[in-house]
Order: C-alpha cells, then sequence, then structure tokens
C-alpha cells in the first residue's frame, strides 16, 4: 500500500566523462561521428545516486546510509560500476553529511547557478568498487551495533562516520 512507501532511490547510469586534451577531444568526435551513436552497457561504468526519505519519521534512522550501500553493491557487483555520485543542494546539509561524512564521498564539483555539489566515489575497478562498499556497510553495522549497545547502557556513542584509515588508495 502507499502507506508502506518512506520515500525512494534510483540510480540512473551514464558514460563517465575522461579528461583529455583537445587533440584527444576532436579525434573521439570524428571516431563517434563514424560509428553507431548507441550507447552500450558496456560503456556505462557510472552510476548517479538519487535518494530521498520523503517520510520525516523515518530520517535520520540511517535507512539512507543502507540503501546508498545497498544500491552501490548491486551497481558495482551486477552493473560493474566504478563511480558513484550525487548532486545535493547546498542547503540540504543532512543528504551532505550521509555522503560526505558518512559514506566517504569527495567533491567533484560544485554548480553555483544551481546552488549545487557533485559528490563521487571512485575506484579504478568494479571489483574494488564493490570490496570498498562492503568494508563501508560491515564498518557501518559495527557503528550502529555499538551504538545500539551503547544506548542501551546509557553511554553516549556518536555513530557517526566509518573507519577511512582502510581505504584502498586505488578509491576516492
Amino acid at each position: 500500500t502507499l502507506d508502506a512507501m518512506i520515500g525512494d532511490i534510483n540510480l540512473f547510469l551514464s558514460e563517465e566523462e575522461l579528461e583529455e586534451s583537445e587533440d584527444d577531444q576532436q579525434q573521439r568526435i570524428e571516431q563517434l561521428a563514424s560509428q553507431s551513436t548507441t550507447t552500450t552497457p558496456e560503456n556505462l561504468t557510472q552510476g548517479e545516486l538519487d535518494l530521498m526519505i520523503a517520510a520525516a519519521s523515518h530520517r535520520h534512522k540511517n535507512l539512507g546510509t543502507e540503501l546508498a550501500l545497498t544500491m552501490m553493491h548491486y551497481g558495482a557487483k551486477h552493473l560493474q560500476l566504478r563511480r558513484f555520485f550525487v548532486k545535493i543542494k547546498d542547503t540540504n546539509h543532512s543528504s551532505l553529511k550521509l555522503f560526505k561524512e558518512k559514506l566517504g564521498f569527495v567533491q567533484c564539483a560544485y554548480a553555483e547557478c544551481f546552488g549545487e555539489y557533485e559528490l563521487e566515489c571512485k575506484c579504478e575497478t568494479s571489483e574494488l568498487m564493490m570490496e570498498w562498499v562492503e568494508r563501508r556497510y560491515y564498518g557501518q553495522q559495527l557503528l550502529w551495533a555499538k551504538k545500539k549497545k551503547s544506548v542501551m547502557v546509557g553511554d553516549d556513542a556518536d555513530g557517526e562516520g566509518c573507519d577511512d584509515d582502510n581505504d584502498d588508495d586505488q578509491c576516492s
């Protein structure tokens, strides 16, 4: 039923834009012009995450973290994605905190005209991305368990973020 829906998550697939010199760009344009312009699944190596927890009663319960990591794992494992990115309004402090602090995404662009950050998580291969996501997921599970246990005994655990010390240098 509609009462059960608390929000949604989407993954939009696209080709990564390569950093190229002007000569390389011109050569690529000429090459593409002579070929079919159909995008094949092999070319789709990145996904834009779009996440919304619409029901206010379900916010701030780590659902966003868990949903994002689950979608990222699916994308890396089944779609061979190696880069995930999000576009977040600069006024959306909760989402910025989720993706920057809890998930470790880094800023790669800012569109001043839209007041929007672009944050990314990128690895050299989809296999490395899957490993990175699994470490994050299990790290979060440990933090949530620690937070739950400390709340039960009355401690004040922050439960924020992940241990970044184990991240591969091949992922950013």
